[in-house]
């Protein structure tokens, strides 16, 4: 693996929008995560078919899209994506992506990606959204996330698989996911922003988490705690149960600075 030692072009991206990959008649943006294409029948993902990209690739896995539906329907129809929103434009859920040891801002076979939460109040355009440019305050408290070995490649960076903590703000409830095999792809646009995908394996005991940060009633816990379970198709252990739900999420970048 390279490592690498900070450059002259070092950056921040700011996700200023994250939200939940939702599956349209089988077709659903994000990464092969566990190197199978699967169908019904595939033992080792507990018989979870798998989806196709909106490019053609294969293998794509997203079973909490299959999910999502669910779970909304059970908090009265409240979209989980209006909730993270709501949190990043608050301060509440902000998550930044620093560049390490970048020797060209569009091609470098040899990155490192600091993941971490960063803290401040964002101030938004006339279109809602968070501005470029803004400066934050590291979160004291806040988790780490170090990965070497990223690559950009005409603007693309990518990374992965690696584990990647995410700090989740989700009404009252605040905790920190672990989403593991991660992969992320960033594309950066001309006028400087970033979209792309964070895929991973969620654990089902911290999708039960999730869940119970959310407006559902006590009674129908139990339910959707099933319901988790049976979604499940990553981290299959002994008992051929699988322990995982794979997840992506589509995020939207600006660049910031971090005061430290």
């Amino acid at each position: 693996m390279c490592t690498t030692a900070p450059g002259q072009h070092d950056g921040v991206i700011l996700f200023r929008g994250i939200t939940f990959t939702r599956e349209d008649m089988g077709v659903s943006d994000g990464f092969d995560l566990d190197g199978r294409v699967s169908d019904r029948g595939d033992a080792q993902t507990c018989r979870k078919a798998d989806f196709t990209s909106s490019d053609g690739r294969m293998g794509i896995d997203n079973q909490i899209s299959q999910l999502l539906p669910i779970i909304e329907e059970q908090t009265g129809g409240l979209r989980l994506d209006d909730v993270l929103q709501t949190a990043i434009d608050n301060g509440q859920l902000l998550i930044a992506i620093e560049l390490l040891g970048v020797d060209d801002p569009m091609n470098d076979p040899c990155v490192t990606v600091r993941l971490r939460p960063v803290a401040g109040t964002p101030l938004l355009g006339t279109d809602g959204r968070v501005l470029p440019g803004q400066t934050f305050d590291l979160e004291p408290e806040g988790e780490v996330t170090t990965v070497e070995g990223a690559t950009l490649t005409d603007g693309v960076l990518e990374l992965g698989p690696a584990p990647v903590a995410l700090p989740v703000q989700i009404l009252d409830a605040r905790f920190t996911l672990h989403v593991e095999d991660s992969r992320i792809r960033l594309v950066r646009a001309d006028d400087g922003t970033w979209q792309g995908v964070l895929g991973g394996g969620i654990s089902v005991d911290e999708m039960i988490m999730v869940a119970q940060g959310l407006t559902i009633p006590s009674d129908l816990m139990g339910a959707v705690m099933l319901v988790l379970r049976t979604y499940a198709d990553l981290a299959r252990d002994a008992e051929g149960d699988c322990q995982a739900i794979s997840a992506t999420l589509a995020v939207d970048g600006v660049t910031a600075f971090l005061y430290e």
